[in-house]
């Protein structure tokens, strides 16, 4: 099923206006362009068709294997489509016109928007006059052994901002956790669950022209095994 963002460790981040990104042959030509009509083609698409598109996408990485490492990975970036809904937050499967936008800061998008050094942001923007921000951080880390992999790893901290700031700026703290069991413990895993190891996310697509558009494929390949498993579709803003 089509999902969105879940508050654990950088699950990363409903369906927007797709901006058209680099040129393209035409769709019948080039596997991006066919994925991004197949995403606008309607709301209740065909989720195998998309992940299908998408994996015909990943032997064209243009970081060739090494996007852990791209100074190109840094961004704001929305979640377009995701795959393993029943792993994700409730609040993501409300009608449209309450669905919050699911949004990852990266790199100094990250940084400048207070989440400190190293951190990964995943934000829940409600369409709601008023409704808080919600912001979850972790910190992350290209895996020394593969360069297409981010390990994520605490301290986990989730907290409310107001209402149209973005996600950027102080919030107030709901809940923080050092440790990667007890994170998954507030998010009432089970034992097995929280001795898992670390949350490690492979990104195995990124475009590097750094302009919105720039689309990016991951799937959680380690940890929590509620998320492993789970794929992504992000674009630039």
């Amino acid at each position: 099923r089509r999902a969105v963002m879940q508050f654990a460790p950088a699950a990363a981040l409903p369906f927007s206006a797709l901006s058209p990104g680099p040129v393209f042959a035409a769709a019948g030509d080039d596997p991006r362009a066919a994925l991004l009509l197949l995403l606008a083609a309607s709301p209740a698409n065909d989720d195998a068709a998309v992940a299908a598109a998408m994996e015909r996408l990943v032997p064209l990485d243009p970081s060739r294997g090494a996007a852990a490492t791209s100074a190109a990975l840094g961004g704001r970036w929305r979640l377009l489509w995701s795959a393993n809904a029943d792993a994700f937050s409730p609040l993501l499967n409300l009608p449209p016109p309450l669905r919050p936008e699911s949004l990852q800061l990266l790199g100094s998008a990250a940084e400048s928007a207070g989440c400190g050094t190293g951190r990964i942001a995943q934000l829940l923007d409600f369409p709601l006059p008023f409704f808080p921000v919600l912001r979850l951080t972790s910190s992350a880390r290209p895996d020394p052994d593969d360069p297409r992999t981010l390990e994520i790893f605490p301290p986990f901290r989730l907290e409310t901002l107001p209402a149209g700031s973005g996600g950027s700026g102080g919030g107030r703290t709901l809940v923080e956790s050092g440790s990667d069991a007890g994170f998954r413990a507030v998010n009432a895993r089970t034992a097995e669950a929280q001795a898992a190891p670390r949350n490690r996310y492979e990104i195995s697509y990124l475009e590097e022209s750094g302009r919105p558009g720039d689309l990016r494929i991951s799937r959680v390949v380690a940890g929590d095994p509620v998320i492993v498993g789970s794929v992504f579709l992000h674009q630039r803003l």
